[in-house]
């Protein structure tokens, strides 16, 4: 019986290993729906030190109706982030602008310190605008589970899909002409936890915790990155010249 019990679970091993194999998630992918030129791929692996765009992420709309609150400020935040680490803009800060100038007033009523005051009047003005929506967020995009019994033996798996689209508009902050205007979608799949997320990720921003070492991750990851590539693509080459 010992025996017979032992080659069951070496089979029921096999069978795992097979099972994981067929269904190896799928890599996950990002489509930009408007918008064209070559890829910047290549731009990237290089080192940049060129003149610069000076750009502000304006605010980010959450149109998916799945109320989870605050993920158009997460996105706010991750895009700010990101735009930030290419080295391709003067990213200027928006969102908490509000503690900025509450900085500088602390300065002007006469508190502060002399010499070591923010200065009132020298706030840097925004060239290009980042408008957003977030209009779909589909943590739960589909999926599906099977399972598989041998003799004392049971074996499951289970398929997840992540799904996310945003729109994005890049604003001549002077005219308020749009300059151009995206789609971007992200998606991706885990099979049974084994697809993971790559360490070396900053954390997610706020109104995304919950989706940390998900396929959601990967989705707005991946979405993210297209979304950044493709306003480096499309910022007019007259306004890199800081």
């Amino acid at each position: 019986m010992e025996t017979k019990y032992r080659v069951t679970v070496i089979a029921a091993g096999a069978l795992i290993a097979a099972i994981a194999s067929s269904c190896a998630p799928v890599q996950p992918t990002a489509m930009v729906t408007s918008g064209g030129g070559p890829g910047i791929a290549e731009a990237q692996s290089i080192p940049y030190d060129g003149p610069k765009a000076r750009i502000a992420v304006s605010k980010f709309y959450d149109k998916s109706g799945k109320g989870y609150g605050e993920i158009g400020e997460g996105m706010t935040d991750m895009l700010t982030t990101a735009l930030f680490n290419t080295n391709r803009f003067i990213v200027l800060e928006r969102g908490d602008l509000g503690e900025v100038l509450a900085e500088q007033d602390l300065a002007a009523s006469g508190r502060i310190r002399k010499g070591t005051e923010a200065p009132v009047g020298e706030i840097e003005g925004a060239e290009l605008l980042i408008v957003g929506a977030i209009t779909e967020f589909e943590p739960n995009a589909g999926g599906g589970g099977g399972g598989l019994m041998v003799p004392g033996f049971g074996v499951g798996l289970s398929v997840r899909n992540a799904h996310i689209a945003i729109d994005i508009r890049i604003i001549d902050a002077k005219t308020s002409r749009i300059l151009a205007a995206h789609s971007v979608e992200g998606s991706a799949q885990d099979v049974g936890g084994l697809g993971g997320i790559a360490g070396g990720y900053p954390p997610l921003a706020v109104g995304f915790g919950a989706f940390a070492k998900t396929p959601m991750e990967k989705a707005i990851r991946v979405c993210l990155q297209a979304a950044v590539d493709y306003i480096a693509q499309q910022t007019p080459a007259q306004y890199y010249r800081y």
